[in-house]
């Protein structure tokens, strides 16, 4: 039974990152069918979530403003917003659609969606980290860090993305080893300017950081030490997405699909049109691609080819691209490709690795390390929300242990199987399901799914 002081709702929706914001706001959304929720945020602020929640405006998102409505049925809904703010509303709307705009932008964009809704009066927004959520007659209690207790029908985990774990390293020599967060931007921007910098990672949130360091006039070395050495490639020029054969390459395992999308992309850059109207044509049937590869061939891909994947599909703004080059090109910023092996104690530590490809190892020294490896995907370990639903049986991993096992509209699969029923996730936890599930086409049409299925069970439920 609930406790006879929990506060009830219909439903509680755990995280407001993108993604929470955006189940929360159709939720709250159709006055004809009202519903009570909460939304609850460990962060210190909504609809902001990590990527978001940035105020630097060096930090610019990988997509057009065009690409980026949170609404499916809108699409050019995240343009209209930028034209009600002062400093763009003289602008034409072709031409904000056709710029990469700062994520403090898209943050206020989310906001004024959760804002303007018409159920607000029916929206608790709750700041405070959830702890766990317990099964109870009629639903579930989630536990708030505060001690406080929610009784709801129905919870959406929208967790949303997690910083990755440090590697583990040999022996004892992690021991004492202090990094910063990439996403803990404050702290990255506070880095003195004449510190040496290593920073674990090359892919986007390496990216934020030495743009962060730049605009901040940064002077020291800044070294950037991944497996591959791989930076994220930039955009294009819009053009017409390439002629592309999907039911072919669906047909054709992962080693035949690399080798036809290497051909692809030769094609269209003989012909004088850019290598990346072949990933354009293939972004709306990623899932596809992921979910039509056995088992072993999702494992290769894991092994062999995702960061070859990732910098051709995450990219960056040609303006990024262009300042990461001037810090290359200065000898400021250099790319190293290896394992991290250890990190000596003290001040300035010393670095530790080996070369990708070689035996012998090798030493640098810094004085700051920034943990910039992206996305943690586990969700077994630790104390945290996750690690306990696990215990309790309320989730499992995914795929290769990436991310919760889900069916349907994102219902996690519990440790016997079988659907959860009255729970739900969306976003970063189904990565290991659909791979391609943290980006905004995806995030904005799970949401809506994932809220019309929650008030479907509640109609049910009566």
């Amino acid at each position: 039974m609930s406790s006879p002081d929990a506060s009830r709702f219909d439903a509680v929706v755990i995280g407001a990152g993108a993604s929470g914001t955006l189940v929360a706001a159709h939720l709250v959304g159709d006055d004809a069918s009202p519903l009570h929720v909460a939304l609850v945020e460990s962060r210190p602020a909504m609809a902001e979530g990590v990527a978001y929640s940035t105020r630097h405006g060096e930090h610019l998102l990988n997509v057009r403003a065009a690409g980026m409505s949170a609404l499916d049925d809108s699409p050019g809904d995240f343009v209209r917003f930028l034209r009600t703010l002062p400093e763009y509303a003289a602008e034409d709307p072709a031409a904000i659609g056709a710029r990469f705009m700062p994520r403090r932008d898209y943050a206020r964009y989310l906001g004024d969606l959760l804002d303007s809704r018409p159920g607000q009066a029916r929206l608790r927004r709750i700041a405070g980290a959830a702890e766990d959520v317990v099964p109870v007659a009629g639903g579930f209690e989630v536990e708030l860090a505060s001690g406080e207790r929610l009784h709801a029908r129905a919870v959406v985990l929208a967790i949303g993305n997690r910083p990755a774990r440090l590697p583990r390293l040999e022996g004892d020599a992690d021991a004492g080893v202090a990094a910063i967060e990439a996403w803990d931007y404050p702290a990255v921007a506070a880095i003195a300017p004449d510190a040496d910098v290593c920073i674990l990672g090359a892919g986007l949130s390496m990216v934020d950081v030495v743009l962060t360091l730049r605009a901040n006039g940064h002077r020291g070395r800044i070294t950037s030490l991944s497996r591959r050495g791989l930076l994220p490639l930039p955009h294009a020029a819009p053009a017409p997405p390439a002629d592309v054969d999907l039911a072919g390459l669906l047909a054709m395992d992962l080693a035949a699909r690399v080798r036809a999308m290497r051909a692809l992309a030769a094609r269209e850059q003989a012909q004088g049109r850019p290598w990346q109207a072949v990933l354009d044509a293939l972004r709306p049937h990623v899932q596809a691609l992921w979910t039509s590869l056995d088992d072993a061939g999702q494992r290769r891909f894991l092994r062999h080819v995702v960061r070859h994947w990732d910098v051709h599909r995450h990219r960056i703004a040609p303006e990024i691209a262009r300042q990461l080059d001037e810090a290359t090109a200065s000898g400021q910023l250099e790319r190293l490709a290896g394992r991290l092996l250890a990190v000596g104690p003290g001040p300035r530590m010393t670095i530790v690795w080996r070369p990708r490809g070689g035996a012998d190892v090798a030493r640098f020294e810094a004085d700051v390390l920034v943990n910039a490896l992206g996305m943690d995907q586990r969700i077994e370990g630790g104390a945290g929300l996750l690690a306990r639903l696990c215990t309790r049986g309320l989730l499992r991993p995914g795929p290769h242990r990436i991310g919760a096992a889900t069916a349907g509209e994102g219902v996690p699969l519990g440790a016997d199987g079988r659907p959860v029923v009255g729970l739900w996730t969306l976003g970063a936890l189904r990565v290991g399901d659909l791979w391609e599930s943290i980006a905004m086409p995806e995030l904005r049409g799970q949401a809506q799914r994932v809220a019309a299925a929650v008030r479907a069970h509640l109609d049910a439920a009566g």
